[in-house]
């Protein structure tokens, strides 16, 4: 049975670097019953027309987080940025859009029939980690393009890299946009000491976040902020209504508030102990030799331009100076220290951490560390060349509803070059597309995929099964009619 196999693994001693943000402690969940597992009867209120105990817990959370209002959401960040997108486009409208967004944003913009403006952010060698988004190409993209109905991005990404939100929200605003910010990595941000603040309070009018990932409720749950005037919480309940299930589980819902009342009871003490733990295990990891924490000794980068901001509780690991690639490393952490980290990519891996954190966990990590840095045979002074990553978006050829209604055909990658993709093409984790519906497959992709497969990265493709099958479009590049 499932729950036998759950409960092996729950006792096999592997620490969890990885969400949910509770880490699997049940003194940081509320209370989980069978006897709460109820449906919408006299007396429990109902999620999606609230008078009662699901309307106050929303207020108070509103209130903890600064919001103007906010909605408890149970099925993930997803549900949160279809419902928002919806509420604030119109299909058939123009959205700028950060590149390095999650899969969900695309889907939105399949489903709405939107035309995205990127914007791309720089990308930081040698690891090809994305850096914040540039105000400035905000702006550009806004002036670029008129009727522009909303702008939408990640802060902080997977990584913990944050992007200037008070900026881009005065630069919105000037030109008639609604920002859309997906926030799914930093719902711990902005309440206590020690961490930078949050989109809430940075002027976006939409802010989504996973309450599963960085604290402490169960997986799925999530909320929507709205955080001024400029967008309708009608509207957006609407579409919530739409995209969110009409029988929401009391146990999510049951999880996020109890979350947040813990922190309102004892966020200070579990925030100082938190910092306090980052801290320690930051100054150690200062002084590895071939293995690198991301900005650990290196804070110059902050304010540079690359990176406006930056949540410490992401630690992005590299040891490609010590000749294991991310992969290569988290294997080894799992397999030989019992530590499971939330991803492992090609150059690096993220270990995420939250204030559920225990002191066991940081003293493990830092051991493991330790120890493949002492065992490096011959660390390397530079990062070895060659280390393949996009800094480009593709060229388009259509638009993603558009490659929808398109024939298309499966092609060996090698022979994909110049093709149209009929298919999104990902990483999981973290999810953001290497290539979607309608854009050019070039070299460059080419070989940025086969590259991932050989280091054994999860490599996801909507449609093709074939390892190294793609989708492609029966239309040549450049190539606009529908066939």
């Amino acid at each position: 049975m499932l729950s036998d196999k759950l409960e092996e693994y729950s006792k096999s001693g592997i620490y969890p670097f990885h969400m949910p943000g509770h880490k699997r402690r049940g003194d940081m969940l509320c209370k989980i019953s069978a006897e709460h597992d109820l449906t919408e009867v006299e007396g429990v209120d109902d999620l999606h027309s609230p008078c009662g105990i699901l309307k106050e817990a929303m207020d108070n959370a509103a209130e903890f987080f600064g919001a103007k209002k906010t909605f408890f959401l149970v099925g993930g960040s997803t549900v949160g940025i279809l419902s928002a997108l919806a509420a604030c486009t119109q299909r058939g409208g123009k959205i700028v859009c950060a590149r390095n967004c999650h899969k969900s944003v695309y889907n939105g913009i399949a489903l709405l029939g939107l035309s995205p403006i990127y914007v791309l952010p720089p990308v930081i060698s040698p690891l090809g980690i994305h850096g914040s988004i540039s105000p400035l190409d905000v702006e550009a993209a806004l002036k670029e393009n008129v009727n522009v109905q909303a702008v939408i991005l990640t802060s902080p990404t997977y990584e913990g890299v944050i992007s200037d939100i008070s900026s881009i929200s005065d630069i919105c605003r000037r030109h008639g946009a609604v920002l859309i910010v997906d926030e799914a990595h930093g719902a711990h941000l902005g309440h206590f000491e020690g961490f930078p603040a949050g989109a809430v309070r940075s002027g976006a009018d939409i802010v989504i976040q996973s309450a599963h990932k960085t604290l402490g409720a169960l997986t799925q749950s999530a909320l929507l902020h709205i955080c001024g005037e400029r967008v309708s919480a009608d509207d957006v309940a609407k579409k919530l209504a739409v995209f969110e299930t009409s029988s929401p589980s009391y146990l999510i819902m049951e999880s996020i508030d109890g979350a947040i009342c813990n922190l309102q009871a004892y966020g200070k003490q579990l925030f100082e102990e938190y910092a306090e733990r980052l801290d320690r295990f930051l100054r150690k990891a200062a002084g590895l030799k071939s293995i690198d924490v991301f900005l650990c000794g290196r804070n110059g980068q902050v304010g540079s331009g690359e990176i406006f901001a930056f949540d410490r509780g992401k630690l992005t690991i590299s040891a490609i100076r010590a000749g294991l690639t991310g992969t290569a490393l988290a294997r080894l952490l799992l397999k030989k220290y019992k530590i499971q980290v939330e991803m492992a990519s090609l150059n690096y891996i993220v270990a995420m951490t939250s204030y559920c954190d225990v002191d066991e966990g940081f003293e493990r990590l830092w051991t493991a560390l330790s120890d493949i840095d002492g065992s490096a045979p011959c660390p390397l002074q530079e990062y070895a060349k060659a280390l393949p990553f996009l800094t480009e978006a593709p060229d388009r050829a259509v638009e993603i509803f558009e490659a929808e209604v398109i024939d298309r055909e499966y092609v060996h990658i090698e022979a994909s070059s110049g093709r149209a993709s009929g298919e999104f093409i990902l990483a999981y984790p973290p999810g953001i597309p290497l290539i979607v519906p309608g854009e050019i497959i070039n070299r460059e992709l080419i070989k940025l995929i086969c590259a991932l497969v050989d280091a054994g990265v999860t490599v996801r493709k909507s449609e093709s099964t074939g390892l190294f099958d793609i989708s492609v479009l029966k239309i040549k590049a450049g190539e606009k009619s529908l066939k």
